[in-house]
């Protein structure tokens, strides 16, 4: 008891600590995303939007994330050790890999090769520590994960890609992993994800409840690998169990129930899915947040 105290204390501390650069990273990536779509929007005024004035306004998004991660946590040190090390890393190959696949637009086959390649090397990368220290149960962990990640990231990709669906997934699926985050006791994680969730809100704000830009490869990429790879440190990192993110992918199920959904006739479909989609998605990310609360006992690989 006096334990839980103890660790109450310190979580709500290390809380209060965190509000004010928290506040202002969410502010910032918050805010910019919009206001940066805003002003290209009015250049699309004089130049029309083309795939390249498409990509680059997508591209904001992450290099908004970017530069959060960078404010918060410094520049990322080389060769990275740890996996908070790698994470920031993480996101700049995904942001430079989901523009180069924008950019040749390859068919299917590339693209599904391409996404199972990008989970492999994020989880070897991430859990190449455990998997060298011997540990037996570490390959089905990754394994088990990434066929989940593989599965949420066909329902992301299945999605509407013009509105807000596909992001309104995405932002869903990243407020889970925060919630996840601060139930473990990762503030650092809990401080990722919320970014993701803010980047990827922005861009979702901009697109309803008018469709102005697809979210394309660039925002599954930084979005939904992003996401995997913060889930995959919850899990490597922490105290937080496989069974607790089970909920997660299916969050990315909520675009083919909202289509089966009546719209009514004075509203686009395009405006009233991403609410639906919302509301759906809801239930499985709190869902994560709840699980995450079960007290469990582990060694806490957090800063190792």
């Amino acid at each position: 008891m006096k334990k839980s105290i103890e660790f109450v204390k310190a979580t709500a501390l290390g809380g209060l600590v965190a509000i004010v650069p928290l506040a202002v990273l969410v502010a910032m990536v918050a805010s910019a995303v919009p206001v940066l779509v805003e002003i290209a929007g009015i250049l699309g005024e004089f130049l029309p939007f083309g795939p390249l004035t498409n990509l680059l306004i997508a591209a904001l998004g992450g290099l908004a994330l970017l530069v959060a991660l960078m404010l918060t946590f410094g520049v990322p040190a080389w060769p990275a050790r740890s996996g908070m090390q790698k994470l920031p890393l993480i996101f700049v190959l995904l942001l430079a890999g989901g523009m180069v696949v924008d950019i040749i637009k390859p068919g299917r086959i590339a693209v599904t090769l391409t996404t199972i390649a990008a989970i492999v090397v994020v989880a070897l990368w991430l859990g190449w520590p455990q998997l060298t220290s011997g540990d037996t149960e570490i390959l089905l962990l990754l394994t088990s994960a990434s066929l989940l990640a593989l599965t949420s990231l066909y329902g992301l990709a299945a999605a509407q890609p013009d509105g807000a669906n596909r992001s309104a997934m995405n932002v869903l699926a990243a407020l889970g992993l925060a919630g996840a985050s601060f139930n473990a006791g990762s503030l650092a994680l809990f401080q990722v994800a919320l970014a993701l969730a803010a980047a990827v809100g922005g861009f979702a704000l901009w697109n309803w409840p008018k469709p102005r830009l697809p979210f394309a490869a660039t925002g599954i990429s930084v979005g939904g690998l992003g996401c995997f790879a913060v889930a995959l440190l919850l899990l490597l990192l922490t105290q937080i169990r496989p069974w607790m993110l089970l909920p997660l992918p299916l969050i990315f199920a909520a675009d083919a129930v909202a289509r089966r959904l009546p719209v009514p006739a004075r509203f686009r479909r395009t405006t009233i899915e991403p609410l639906y989609i919302a509301a759906i998605g809801l239930i499985p990310a709190v869902m994560v947040v709840l699980l995450a609360q079960i007290p469990t006992s582990s060694d806490d690989l957090y800063y190792r």
